[in-house]
């Protein structure tokens, strides 16, 4: 059995092709709830990433005299999707207690993992990648190095206000930034990129603050064309968000001529900090494309009450929405704050509900982390729905996810930044209101209800 660990992935546009970052048409969502594809049982839901359905069935699967690994193991991975962790660590237990074949075993054993990681738990997540492995999960060993260099570090421990709203500029390239301290001496312009497993930091800014290492040992993440990009590990004494004071942050450390753009004009654009997944996941953000704002309101682990209705879940690390593509469901797309333009995954394109009658290629430059450029083939007129709301995209371009990805696309700022946009990891919720003229909106009450809101 072998699993890859997720992604590391930046994507901005430039030069040529802005249709892929402009044409984009908001409209209230409509889909036929017949269109919406569910399993029969709790497995093919978890294959289906119907994740609230598969969780509806936890007290039928609990009340079961006879408990079955295979059900156990599913409804703690649906869980562990859902940021449900509390309930994912009681039921992926009880499915290792029952002791399930080899390959199974590995697998809750590497869900397990992943579940103490994001709970900030790296001794815990530890144990259960090193048991993965032993039972066939190819972890690599960077990882677990990483993982053992954190051991009994309580990360992220917050000071000052509980909540700051920041300015915040979207300029070219179109991705979200704000001013930060860090270590309470440097002061730089970050970028808010949830598409980012780990907050990542310039090996240059790395030496003059300095940081903290963690270790000599190196991982690698993957940027836009799945291209190795070297890094090391760290930490940072303090992350300032205003009067919001976040200590012991860890951080990818990587190098400079990797974190390095050309932006119209052949302009260099050079990132030195973005906030990653890893620290996002902590917080309410809130960004207010109207008033050019950012709201960072941190949400304790005591105070997470996931929604009935929630529409947002972790995927290898990373946080995914659920949506609708062509008024069909459901699909799930990475949310990231940190690319300019939405994607559809290149390799799942078969079993999209999309009409294509030839490839075509757009003229736009992709640039990635790691310094990769690609030009790639794209489809048309795509709507894809999150929320209450649909884009309609003239040009939509393509990306290779890796053969490991199971998400259907990313949603980048193309779409994002028609709305003031909630992503609250308390409730697991994205929501959206739209701003500029679509403000005076109203829900078309011709539309039956039950084709207007995704149901829970």
């Amino acid at each position: 059995m072998k699993t890859r660990l997720p992604r590391t992935l930046v994507a901005l546009v430039v030069v040529a092709g802005c249709a892929l970052y402009s044409d984009v048409v908001i409209s209230p969502l409509v889909y036929d709830p017949a269109n919406i594809a569910r399993g029969n049982d709790i497995q093919s839901m978890v294959r289906k990433l119907d994740y609230n359905h598969a969780i509806s069935l936890a007290q039928t699967i609990e009340a079961n005299p006879r408990k079955n690994a295979n059900e156990l193991a599913a409804l703690g991975t649906a869980e562990l999707a859902a940021g449900r962790y509390d309930d994912a660590r009681r039921h992926l237990r009880a499915a290792i207690d029952l002791q399930p074949f080899r390959t199974m075993y590995a697998q809750v054993a590497w869900d397990l993992s992943q579940l103490e990681y994001m709970s900030n738990n790296f001794d815990s997540s530890l144990d259960w990648a090193k048991l993965a492995q032993e039972r066939g999960i190819n972890v690599r060993q960077w990882h677990l190095d990483y993982l053992e260099s954190l051991a009994n570090t309580n990360v992220y421990r917050f000071s000052g206000v509980n909540t700051e709203r920041l300015p915040m500029k979207v300029v070219r390239p179109d991705v979200p930034r704000v001013d930060i301290t860090l270590n309470g001496k440097k002061n730089i312009s970050t970028i808010i990129d949830s598409g980012a497993v780990l907050s990542i930091i310039s090996q240059s800014l790395a030496a003059n603050l300095p940081l903290k290492t963690l270790g000599t040992f190196e991982g690698t993440f993957n940027g836009l064309l799945g291209e190795p990009i070297p890094v090391h590990f760290g930490i940072l004494d303090t992350v300032d968000l205003g009067r919001m004071t976040v200590a012991n942050v860890p951080v990818a450390i990587m190098p400079d001529d990797k974190m390095k753009f050309l932006i119209v004009g052949k302009k260099e654009f050079k990132i030195d900090f973005l906030l990653g997944a890893h620290l996002l996941k902590e917080f309410r953000l809130e960004l207010d494309f109207r008033r050019n704002g950012v709201t960072f309101t941190h949400i304790p682990q005591s105070a997470r009450r996931p929604a009935a209705d929630q529409n947002l879940f972790i995927e290898q690390f990373r946080p995914a929405v659920r949506g609708t593509i062509n008024r069909h469901g459901w699909f799930a797309f990475i949310l990231d704050t940190g690319s300019e333009v939405t994607f559809l995954n290149e390799r799942q394109l078969g079993s999209l509900p999309i009409q294509i009658f030839a490839p075509k290629v757009h003229n736009a430059t992709l640039q990635g982390l790691g310094g990769a450029k690609k030009h790639g083939e794209k489809v048309e007129n795509v709507e894809i729905g999150v929320d209450r709301w649909a884009g309609t995209f003239h040009t939509i371009p393509m990306y290779d996810a890796g053969e490991h990805e199971r998400t259907n696309g990313i949603v980048g700022e193309n779409y994002l930044k028609n709305f003031d946009v909630v992503i609250d990891f308390g409730r697991m919720r994205v929501d959206l209101a739209p701003i500029g003229v679509l403000s005076v909106i109203t829900m078309d009450t011709t539309i039956p209800e039950d084709q207007r809101l995704p149901p829970p």
